[in-house]
């Protein structure tokens, strides 16, 4: 009965290294839960007897619910403490995960339970950088942030393989059952790692609700608006239409009420540095510079190769596994050279890779695109942990909690947004290629004479195929363009103060 007892008491003191692979635990979980589910949902939905529409919802669910939570996360945690922040929400995950099966033909309550998963997921990647940046020297800080860039790749990349093993080879269950293991992993390993502290009641007494209200809930209607605008036909819908215009009007309330009352939640003052301003907008454009492994090449495939989105993993395993291996370079090189540097080096690469993508052909499969993936993922390693770092040596640590109030904007909103811009982007500039390459096609003419021996419908297809290769050009001019954009946007910031991890590095004191 000692031992059980020892083995569930409250940690007596900070355990850095514990601390710090809990918290990472949750982050990755955070990403490849989104991805494993994503990548799951056509066979999800024919387990759960859905319709197309109803199990886009469950997705609207999962990911819109994190944007309550997250602006919450890092407020919370300094009144009632990380420990009740990670703890709690980890076992409430746990519980909502393993039943999700037990409801699956019961719509509602499997919508209620995405949301409450999502709502935990939440809480991990707020907390992520500033605990582990509290529970190591500043030495390691640098492989805190490379860790942390590495979750993006597992999740959005390696989740989409993962996901494929468990969904074609075990049983889509382990799709959450993962989720129901980790969790309470999370909650005891955070329980062990970080002892329980007192819980602010004045902090309490005095917190802006309506101020958090206004914020979290703008943020979740106009992600629900734009997560769903492709779908439901953008302007056509009345929905659409109503979230997002009534989303940025609390959102912009929200805002209003933070310059304008004193304590008021979500305070401004983290961007009067020029610096974290940009990065925040360099942070919410690399939603779009990523989606080449993320959307591009996955869909490319689709396509041309007639295969299931997971079927092409072997892309998507590429691309993580070139991001991990380049992860000791990125610090190797994020040491010797200034954030910005890192960040205009790695944005170089990516437009670089984009142009290439533009000599796409319709006979393009896996192999053609090795050399893109592994550049590309290169590009994106360079320039997120340069950003990280600018994030870190650029902003005072007063304004932390302040900051991480919008973080969840580039995090999680423009990801998803990103990705509705770009099969939007994809739509359009398919259609339109089709019907510039229908009205192309004379009667008559010798070539088209030749492909109609092989009947009407052989050249419908190959307009069709070569209409989609146009529409995934268009989409590598789009990042390019985007590249070049947040490169402009690089040039102007300035070199981060001195700081111990990262160039101009702080002269000890004499």
């Amino acid at each position: 009965m000692r031992g059980l007892t020892k083995l569930f008491a409250n940690a007596t003191q900070s355990r850095p290294l514990l601390t710090v692979v809990a918290i990472f635990l949750g982050a990755v979980l955070t990403t490849v839960q989104g991805r494993l589910f994503s990548s799951a949902l056509p066979d999800l939905r024919g387990q759960f007897g859905l319709d197309v529409l109803e199990a886009a919802w469950l997705g609207t669910a999962l990911n819109g619910a994190q944007l309550i939570s997250m602006p919450l996360a890092p407020w919370f945690a300094t009144v009632v403490g990380a420990t009740r922040v990670v703890v709690i929400p980890s076992v409430i995950l746990g519980v909502a995960a393993v039943s999700v099966p037990l409801f699956m033909h019961h719509y509602p309550m499997l919508l209620g339970l995405h949301a409450v998963i999502g709502l935990c997921l939440g809480v991990y990647l707020p907390l992520t950088i500033s605990l582990a940046l509290r529970s190591v020297q500043p030495r390691f800080w640098l492989i805190v942030m490379a860790a942390y860039s590495l979750r993006v790749s597992t999740g959005m990349d390696g989740g989409m393989g993962v996901s494929a093993f468990l969904v074609e080879e075990i049983s889509w269950h382990w799709v959450y059952w993962a989720a129901a293991i980790m969790a309470p992993m999370i909650a005891w390993l955070a329980w062990k790692a970080m002892p329980l502290t007192p819980v602010d009641k004045e902090g309490l007494r005095q917190a802006d609700w309506a101020g958090m209200a206004l914020l979290c809930l703008g943020l979740v209607m106009v992600f629900v608006g734009m997560e769903s605008a492709e779908r439901l036909g953008w302007w056509d819908s009345g929905l659409v239409v109503s979230t997002i215009a009534g989303g940025a009007l609390l959102f912009g309330s929200a805002v209003i009420r933070a310059v304008v009352k004193k304590n008021a939640f979500g305070h401004l003052l983290a961007f009067g540095n020029r610096n974290i301003c940009l990065c925040m907008l360099l942070a919410c454009l690399f939603g779009i510079v990523m989606t080449p492994t993320s959307l591009l090449v996955p869909s490319f495939l689709t396509q041309m190769g007639g295969l299931k989105p997971m079927q092409t993993s072997t892309a998507t395993w590429i691309a993580f596994l070139a991001y991990f291996a380049s992860t000791p370079f990125t610090v190797y090189l994020a040491r010797r050279v200034e954030p910005r540097l890192m960040i205009v080096s790695g944005l170089i690469i990516i437009a670089a890779t984009a142009w290439l993508g533009t000599h796409i052909s319709h006979d393009w499969r896996v192999d053609q695109f090795v050399s893109t993936l592994i550049l590309q993922s290169l590009g994106e390693n360079v320039m997120l942990v340069g950003l990280i770092a600018a994030f870190v040596t650029n902003l005072n640590p007063v304004h932390g909690v302040a900051l991480g109030v919008y973080v969840p904007i580039a995090r999680v909103m423009t990801p998803v947004v990103s990705g509705t811009i770009m099969t939007t982007w994809l739509r359009m500039t398919g259609d339109s290629s089709y019907t510039a390459l229908r009205s192309a096609v004379q009667n008559g003419d010798p070539i088209v004479m030749e492909r109609a021996t092989a009947g009407v419908s052989h050249i419908a297809s190959v307009i069709t195929r070569e209409s989609h290769v146009l529409a995934h050009i268009a989409g590598y001019n789009f990042v390019f363009w985007t590249s070049i954009v947040a490169l402009l946007l690089a040039v102007f910031l300035r070199s981060s103060p001195p700081n111990p991890i990262a160039p101009p590095f702080a002269v000890a004191a004499k």
